[in-house]
């Protein structure tokens, strides 16, 4: 939903004042002196040339001068402070208000807001409007203040300028809108491009984050990767320069174009004015104060028009930005079933659901309907694409079904609360990695004060990682790779998966599921890694997933899919004896582990 640019400016500064109720007072305090100041700036020559064109008591002047000179100085010194306090308290509301709640929304959100590239760009979009002082938020806090001081301004000098000679006011008018007009120009081409320029700046976001990435650093120096990086970098980096310099050369010609119309319409308005004293219609001081009149409306006027240009793309930025907020999720957050709705162990049922990506054409899954009774241990197997990791994605609600129901104990899993329904998973995906935190805060997942230590060692000597840990300097508090802390560690891809491991004893969710997080490993580690998970976690219903058919050999159950279906179930001994698809890979594995052992 886009909203104007009042409603977004009323959005912004609710949320500002909300907090910081200083602001009101600094934006007070400016507005005065911003109207005032000028104003006695003017009439400071206006007097003195009145003084020494009139026979009258220059003491008395002088002392005039010398006290609107002192509220000249007053004026300056409030407006440079309130300008000051009021931009610094900006930018902490930008940090502190509407980038914690965006960040906060990212990780919130239903995960199919953030996988598909499109929805990817309208967050990329959101960071860009909060990403410095001169962008979105920010840009619209300076800016609309700066409108409504024009504006008064522009009406107090216009009256004055009225008064003496209204015949200047239309031609200051007319000029300054043709200025206008040939910027409006210029602006509209960047909202042309602007699609473009996110595209770029999408691309070098993504480049430079995998570049400087420390875990691609081995293979960019083994495969020379630098080269690859360095030749789209240049690309990129070229691309990004030809659309500058066609906004560039829009901005030039409107900018061009402002100083000819500029020097046109000041000459007209002081060739007025000159005439007038001329013809001994005014005086030279009117004639002085109507030139710093003249000069301060021009300066409103073009600040009034330069301001809300500036406000007219601070508000396609706060749109995107709030489109990010906007988004709406499938799944109950506020409300819904909760974890103690469910007694345990837990049953899942597919009834004939299917699933179709954003993106795609086709749907991955079609019609399922499937079964895990309580406590049951369930192998998915099959080849890439058959569908796994959709249905694991579906079962996490990560995605909502395109039809049919996913029953958890009987209920919709579309009617529980969903950051409820996630305290009874634990899950490890092929690409789980741990965080740049200490080996304690990245098995417990939680705040500091809430960790159960005697539970978390029990947890990582189950996992086999207790005696690793206990060599280490820091022991528990060791941070995982160097981010955070210079001392900190890296652990082998065995040691990674037993960290992993102790996260999901710690939690002790009574729905395990583990899609492929061994992969990396040969198959008798994986096979003896999947063994313990089942071991320590016996009672719990469990969902396996390997394409490697030898290491769900100990599930009750193995589901066979293909092309979104289950096309062969039972247990391990019961399809191959069936003489079934099953049996015919995993005679083929064999044969190529036989070979390897050979």
């Amino acid at each position: 939903m886009k909203h104007s640019l009042l409603e977004n400016i009323k959005y912004v500064y609710r949320e500002a004042f909300k907090k910081c109720p200083k602001i009101k007072f600094y934006l007070a305090v400016n507005f005065i002196s911003s109207i005032l100041l000028p104003l006695f700036s003017t009439l400071i020559p206006t007097i003195v040339v009145f003084a020494m064109t009139s026979a009258v008591d220059l003491d008395f002047y002088v002392l005039i001068v010398l006290v609107i000179s002192l509220t000249s100085f007053v004026l300056m010194s409030l407006k440079y402070y309130s300008f000051n306090r009021y931009e610094r308290e900006n930018t902490v509301v930008r940090c502190t208000t509407f980038w914690i709640r965006l960040s906060k929304h990212q990780m919130e959100i239903d995960y199919e807001n953030i996988e598909p590239k499109e929805k990817q760009k309208i967050v990329s979009k959101a960071f860009e409007a909060m990403s410095s002082n001169w962008v979105g938020i920010e840009l619209m806090l300076k800016q609309a203040p700066v409108l409504i001081f024009n504006i008064v301004g522009l009406i107090v000098y216009g009256v004055l300028i009225s008064i003496y000679s209204p015949i200047v006011l239309p031609i200051l008018f007319v000029m300054s809108f043709v200025n206008y007009y040939l910027t409006k120009r210029a602006n509209n081409y960047v909202k042309k491009t602007r699609e473009a320029v996110n595209d770029e700046w999408y691309e070098m976001y993504y480049l430079s984050n995998e570049a400087t990435d420390i875990n691609n650093g081995k293979d960019i120096r083994l495969y020379r990767l630098d080269r690859w990086f360095s030749k789209l970098f240049v690309i990129l980096t070229k691309r990004r320069t030809t659309l500058a310099k066609k906004i560039n050369q829009k901005f030039l010609f409107a900018q061009v174009s402002d100083t000819i119309f500029l020097l046109i319409r000041d000459f007209v308005a002081y060739f007025t004015i000159i005439s007038m004293v001329i013809d001994g219609k005014i005086e030279v001081a009117t004639f002085t104060f109507l030139v710093g009149i003249i000069a301060g409306f021009t300066g409103w006027l073009n600040s009034l028009l330069d301001s809300f240009n500036s406000l007219r793309t601070a508000n396609i930025q706060v749109n995107e930005y709030r489109a990010c907020l906007e988004m709406k999720n499938h799944f109950n957050h506020d409300q819904g079933l909760t974890a103690e709705d469910v007694s345990l162990p837990i049953k899942i049922e597919f009834k004939n659901v299917s699933f179709k990506y954003p993106d795609a054409e086709e749907e991955t899954i079609k019609d399922l309907s499937f079964t895990i009774e309580p406590g049951e241990k369930v192998a998915l197997v099959g080849s890439n694409g058959a569908g796994k990791t959709t249905i694991i994605k579906l079962l996490c609600g990560l995605y909502a079904p395109t039809s049919g129901e996913i029953l958890i104990n009987g209920h919709n899993l579309i009617d529980f609360n969903i950051d409820e329904y996630m305290k009874l998973l634990s899950v490890l995906f092929q690409d789980s990695e741990p965080l740049a935190l200490s080996i304690l805060n990245n098995v417990c997942c939680v705040k500091e004060e809430d960790v159960d230590l005697p539970r978390f060692w029990k947890a990582v000597e189950e996992a086999g990682l207790k005696d690793k840990i206990l060599e280490l300097e820091h022991q528990e508090q060791s941070f995982i790779t160097q981010i955070f802390d210079e001392s900190g560690i890296r652990l082998s891809g065995g040691e990674t998966q037993k960290l992993l491991l102790a996260r999901a004893l710690y939690k002790n969710a009574p729905l395990l599921i583990l899609d492929e997080p061994t992969a990396s490993l040969d198959p008798i580690s994986e096979e003896a890694m999947y063994l313990r998970y089942a071991k320590f976690t016996e009672g719990h219903t469990s969902i396996f997933i390997s394409h490697r058919l030898s290491s769900t050999k100990f599930c009750d159950r193995i589901l066979f899919l293909e092309d979104g279906k289950i096309i062969e179930s039972g247990s391990h001994y019961e399809l191959i004896a069936r003489n079934t698809k099953y049996k015919e890979v995993f005679d083929i594995q064999s044969q190529y582990y036989k070979e390897e052992a050979a």
